[in-house]
């Protein structure tokens, strides 16, 4: 049985909609194990609110929580609280994967203390899906980390191609370096280090890239800084939220554009399917050596189940042993040049 770990007490409406998205989820897939921890009476209230408790969902207690706007140091400060338990469990082998909701400092140190990085990688980052008309650019790093060396983005790019390798089964996914212009010399030392070491490796990297080629399904793969990741995607999210309210003010400003509405309704559906982020759910702690989702602080229900089917996504694809191996292969290579130059 495959068995996911939930941080129950992680997220802005925790633990509602933790233990709302896990009942839904363990109901969907009867074959899969969801481990909710955190606080045991109170998951058990949420429970009891959602009727007959699926037979495929455990709790583990865990008695301490790490709340949103606490620094990294809550996590040795408190040892028993739900992240720690989540990576244990991860770490242990009692579950193959996590999904965490909570503060995002925190739930990426928890992973990285817990679990450690895959050997040869220097930096774990967020791999993020973000829409595009043939269906999702991932961008990584989307804010792990602030500041970043060129070797960074390069394991970023190794990363993002294997898992869209297992996980996808795309064929040599196309990489991006994210800059202020497509023509090479364009951007800061950091892109500019980048791409001459992406060329070194046997990724298919394409170049630089600007921030609308994102959104144009011209690249798979867009590496940069958590930094600058972070801010694409808070405006992304940002942009979709101003949109959605300008069209809704459009649609209720006069009967004949209601009426049209209508009729469109179909249209704007499939429209929030493939771009409201909380039908991705949450995204993979690339570089990790274990799954780990990180989920949205404002995440609900729906979010927490699309988070939990992320994870199980990456552990059926084998993500994690794609890396391990990727990553394996290019310090091999690097180790055998490194040799020939020494030698001749």
């Amino acid at each position: 049985m495959l068995r996911i770990a939930l941080d129950a007490m992680g997220g802005d409406d925790a633990p509602r909609a933790m233990v709302e998205g896990a009942v839904d989820y363990a109901r969907a897939f009867p074959e899969h194990q969801v481990i909710l921890v955190g606080r045991e009476h109170d998951i058990v209230s949420c429970l009891a609110r959602e009727g007959a408790r699926p037979g495929n969902i455990r709790i583990e207690h865990a008695p301490e929580v790490i709340g949103m706007a606490e620094k990294i140091s809550a996590l040795k400060e408190r040892p028993n609280d739900s992240m720690n338990r989540c990576a244990q469990l991860v770490k242990r082998g009692q579950a193959e994967a996590m999904v965490l909701c909570g503060n995002t400092g925190c739930s990426v140190a928890a992973a990285q203390l817990h679990l450690r990085r895959i050997p040869g990688v220097k930096r774990a980052g967020l791999l993020t899906p973000l829409p595009n008309p043939k269906g999702h650019t991932w961008v990584i790093d989307c804010g792990a980390n602030s500041v970043c060396k060129p070797e960074h983005l390069v394991d970023f790019a190794l990363l993002g191609s294997a898992f869209l390798e297992s996980t996808y089964g795309l064929a040599r996914p196309r990489v991006g370096v994210l800059s202020i212009g497509e023509e090479e010399g364009k951007g800061d030392d950091l892109t500019g280090e980048t791409m001459t070491l992406l060329k070194q490796t046997n990724l298919n990297v394409v170049g630089l890239v600007e921030g609308h080629h994102v959104y144009q399904g011209l690249v798979d793969v867009v590496v940069c800084d958590g930094f600058t990741g972070n801010v694409l995607l808070k405006a992304s999210e940002g942009v979709y939220d101003a949109l959605i309210t300008i069209l809704k003010e459009e649609i209720y400003s006069s009967l004949q554009t209601k009426l049209g509405a209508r009729l469109l309704r179909p249209a704007f559906e499939g429209l929030r399917r493939r771009t409201h982020w909380s039908l991705v759910g949450g995204v993979l702690l690339a570089g990790v050596d274990g799954v780990t989702i990180i989920g949205h602080g404002r995440s609900n229900r729906v979010a927490v189940f699309h988070a939990l089917k992320q994870a199980a996504r990456a552990i059926e694809g084998r993500a994690i042993e794609r890396m391990r191996e990727r990553v394996q292969a290019i310090v091999n290579r690097a180790a055998a040049v490194a040799a020939d130059a020494s030698a001749s």
